[in-house]
């Protein structure tokens, strides 16, 4: 009888565990639906509570329309859509890209009343805008505090469509482009046509950042029936470059920039590995202007700055709006070559007399107006080279080579 217990109770043993891991590997689909019921429910919460914060944006602009031979000049009411978030009871921010320009705009919210919106200040180098609507009482989504979004953190994408529909969606952060001053989220969000100024929250529902729209090439959303779908990679301008504008926009209405006092042009290089390809190789100074922080660091005409606070300069338009997103009276680092000579120094950079930048307007043009054919380059050379970044960053480095 002892042989016998002792045989049988390792197999009663051994078939409880089957039994056991059995049940476990059955009750599984029901604990992963569990987990992803209380996801949604999470989503849904967040959603619930930020909805009434998210509003529409109706930016409207008389346009001149050619004259014909029955009719005389013209005028037609152009609008352009896009998304606002309530960041105080009756402050609004939004896109400049969206009320550049715009001779009347109005907001309208979740619940229908639409009202006239003043447009408080513009930025256009951050493409931020506040707008105020005496007549609104909005719920204000608070800005997150704890630390800036990093790539992995997950994301709620939340604005309205062309058609004044809400939409939402959920992805996290991909990739982080930093610059000096500034930098840009990259989401696996899906965004819309018209979420532009929308609000990306966090799992706190707290502000993380604004949406910007799409970096895609032009005409790559368009639609046979005349609707525009997503195209394209969605971006996002953080919450820590959001708050210093949004502050300086209520306080002043404008946001202060640095000035360095020149004015460069591109310059580049025949690519040696690829037949026909220019390679940009920096902003080639064309004028200095007097007692300005370039001239007191005796930079000239022909000077090619190379670096920017240890960032590499390819394009003017890099230069430029790294030094407007700096602000007045920080020192930074310049790199210039001047005959084949590498130079390094430090200047203060003063602030800009212009509170809107030319560049930087051109660059946040109204939406209807057709992109000339050199703004369309630089978008497309602009695509290639974030491609090519992520492709690096993608290829694991290579072993080191045994002696």
């Amino acid at each position: 009888m002892r042989r016998r217990f002792r045989w049988v109770t390792p197999v009663r043993r051994t078939l409880a565990s089957l039994c056991l891991g059995i049940g476990l590997v059955y009750a599984a689909p029901g604990f992963a639906q569990g987990a992803l019921s209380a996801l949604q429910t999470d989503v849904d919460q967040i959603t619930l509570a930020a909805r009434a914060s998210v509003v529409s944006v109706f930016a409207q602009r008389a346009v001149a329309v050619a004259a014909s031979r029955t009719h005389g000049a013209e005028q037609r009411l152009h609008t352009r859509v896009g998304s606002g978030v309530a960041v105080d009871e009756n402050l609004i921010l939004t896109t400049a890209s969206v009320v550049l320009g715009a001779d009347r705009v109005l907001v309208r919210s979740v619940n229908g009343l639409q009202v006239d919106a003043d447009i408080v200040g513009v930025d256009p180098v951050f493409n931020l805008a506040l707008l105020r609507v005496p007549q609104l009482r909005l719920p204000p989504i608070r800005f997150a505090e704890e630390r800036p979004p990093q790539v992995g953190d997950w994301a709620i994408a939340l604005g309205t469509s062309y058609r004044a529909q809400p939409t939402q969606s959920v992805g996290y952060v991909a990739y982080r482009y930093p610059e000096p001053r500034m930098a840009l989220l990259q989401l696996t969000n899906t965004v819309y046509p018209g979420n532009s100024g929308g609000a990306a929250l966090n799992t706190r529902g707290e502000l993380v950042g604004i949406i910007q729209g799409e970096l895609g090439v032009p005409g790559a959303g368009a639609a046979p029936d005349g609707e525009r779908r997503p195209a394209g990679m969605s971006f996002v301008l953080p919450v820590e470059n959001v708050r210093p504008v949004y502050e300086s926009l209520r306080r002043d209405g404008r946001v202060h920039h640095g000035y360095l006092g020149v004015s460069t042009s591109g310059a580049s290089v025949q690519s040696e590995t690829e037949a026909g390809l220019s390679v940009p190789i920096g902003a080639l100074v064309e004028t200095v202007e007097p007692a300005g922080p370039a001239a007191r660091l005796a930079l000239r005409r022909g000077d090619l700055i190379v670096g920017f606070d240890r960032e590499r300069v390819e394009y003017p338009g890099q230069l430029a709006r790294w030094v407007a997103s700096t602000p007045p009276g920080t020192t930074v680092d310049l790199v210039w070559v001047r005959d084949e000579i590498q130079h390094v120094g430090r200047a203060v950079l003063g602030e800009s007399p212009h509170s809107m930048p030319q560049w930087a307007a051109e660059a946040v043009a109204p939406a209807d107006s057709k992109p000339t054919p050199s703004r369309i380059a630089e978008i497309e050379r602009q695509i290639q080279r974030l491609h090519r970044e992520l492709q690096q960053l993608k290829t694991p480095p290579a072993p080191p080579s045994r002696p």
